[in-house]
């Protein structure tokens, strides 16, 4: 048995196989899928996604949206997604750099600081992703 995963963002339907697993990273953590699992409705997490696909084990990073899962069709409704091989990984790393020196000086505005907690962990996740 399969499931059939389709990953969707405004701009791309990035992907539409056949898996037989999946890993998502859900906001309250990891959360695994198997053909036949109960019908479901989730919010995702900035992370990997990691599906088997022909025995194959690929990942494509989401950012943000949400899992459905209804009779063995998982739909990932993301904010944006990419792929590992898409990302410049110096360009992720410089990011990790510029914001941690924002953080570093930023000490007023916690919604400015909550916000570039957001993007460092976007960017760790690229710059683990691309490095991989």
């Amino acid at each position: 048995m399969a499931l059939r995963l389709r990953v969707v963002t405004p701009t791309r339907l990035a992907v539409d196989t056949e898996v037989t697993e999946l890993t998502a990273p859900g906001s309250e953590g990891q959360m695994g899928v198997l053909p036949s699992h109960v019908t479901f409705l989730g919010q995702l997490d900035v992370g990997l996604l990691r599906y088997t696909e022909g025995g194959t084990s690929k990942q494509v990073i989401v950012h943000g949206g949400y899992a459905e899962v209804i009779d063995d069709v998982v739909t990932i409704l993301a904010d944006h997604a990419e792929f590992p091989e898409e990302i410049d990984g110096a360009a992720a790393k410089a990011d990790i750099e510029r914001i941690n020196g924002e953080l570093a000086e930023e000490r007023e505005d916690t919604n400015r600081v909550s916000e570039l907690l957001g993007e460092l962990k976007k960017a760790q996740t690229r710059a683990d992703a691309a490095s991989a």
